[in-house]
This record gives C-alpha cells, structure tokens and sequence, in this order.
C-alpha cells in the first residue's frame, strides 16, 4: 500500500459534522467525569489514583498500545513507527502504576528495550514510515494530544507557577485539578487521532479493494 491515497469521502461536510458531535460528546463526557471527581472526592482526596480521571487516563493508554501494534500489524509500510507508538504509550501506561509499592521502572525498562532493539532493526525502514505515518491526517491529531498532555501538562503542573498565585500549600489542589485534567485532554485527543487512523485505514483498504476488482473486471 503506497501513501498517495486520500480517501476524500471520510473528509466531506456530512462525516466531518457527524465527527464534530461525536467527539464533542466524548470531550463532554471526560469534563463531565473530572466534575465527578471534584464533587466526589475519595476519602477527602482530589484526584486520587482510584478516580475516573486516572483510571480513564490508564484505559485510553492502554488502547492506544493495542491500536498502534495492531495498525502496524495490518499496515506493513508504517509498522517500523506504529510499533515504536504503540511502545511509548505502553511504558507511559506503566508509569500510571508508579503510586504501587512494586517498582514501575523495571517493567518499563524492558519495554524500553524492545523500543531500542525495534529501532536498531528497523532503522533502515524508519524513514520512509515516519514519512508515511505522518502523512497520514490523523497523525496532526496525536502530534498536538503529545504536545497537550507531555508538554503542556508538565509545565502548567509547575509548582513555582502556582505560588505566583497562592500562599503555602494552599495550591495543591489547583495543580492537581489543572494538570490532571489537561493530560486527560490530551489523552483525549490522542485517542481521537487513533480512531482517525482507523478511519483512514479502514476507508483506504476498502478504496483499494474496490479498485483492485475494478482493474480485474476492466482486464
């Protein structure tokens, strides 16, 4: 399968608006869950590891590990990158458990080093995936929930930043609401690019398909 293909139909005015509402519905519902948690809070604590924000948090990583490995296993020009994605979200996936009394690190570094050994494998094939990948519209949707939940997050969860504004401890809260709830977002989007990809993928195979039999019947 080569990269040229844009399947035009999944992007006319009736499938973008239907997207529009459907994930403006998935948006609502994860700050209507963040809401949850700060009306409910467990034990008198904000935000816990036992809430909806995180364990949603820990679902959607999760997903976006199976989707990528399962992308690059159907989708062999870009599998040498789709694997590497799907790697990342698994050690960031792992890193969720770090509040367990079993070190995260360990797991993690094993991971990290099939994510080494796929890249010295398959370093001769990286480039042209990337190319491939990021061709690909959906990729604009995991660049900026990247950007949203391991830039943006990390810096707005700044303490420095937040005694600008409040005396002694009295910022945690804030924080932890605002940092929390920006990485959920960003998961969010990244989880959007990933059923974009399937989108993509899906009305591709099936522009292929269709094109192949019309050749046949054509010869």
């Amino acid at each position: 399968m080569g990269f040229n293909f844009l399947p035009m139909k999944i992007y006319s005015p009736f499938y973008i608006f239907l997207r529009v509402i459907v994930y403006g519905l998935l948006v609502f519902g994860m700050a209507e869950g963040i809401f949850y948690d700060a009306a409910h809070p467990l034990n008198g604590s904000y935000f816990g590891e036992i809430t909806f924000v995180e364990i949603t948090q820990e679902i959607v990583l999760f997903v976006l590990f199976l989707f990528y490995i399962f992308l690059g296993l159907k989708w062999k020009n870009i599998q040498p990158v789709a694997n590497l994605a799907g790697l990342f979200f698994l050690i960031s996936f792992i890193r969720e458990f770090n509040f367990l009394k079993l070190d995260w690190v360990y797991p993690a570094l094993v991971v990290l080093a099939v994510f080494i050994w796929l890249v010295v494998r398959d370093f001769k094939k990286i480039k042209n995936a990337t190319i491939g990948f990021f061709s690909v519209p959906a990729s604009s949707w995991l660049l900026s929930g990247f950007l949203v939940t391991y830039v943006f997050s990390r810096l707005m969860g700044r303490s420095k930043f937040w005694q600008l504004m409040y005396t002694g401890e009295n910022y945690r809260l804030a924080k932890a609401a605002t940092e929390e709830s920006i990485e959920l977002l960003g998961n969010t989007i990244m989880l959007i690019g990933a059923i974009e990809f399937l989108i993509y993928f899906l009305s591709r195979k099936k522009h292929l398909v269709s094109s192949s039999g019309l050749s046949t019947s054509q010869s």
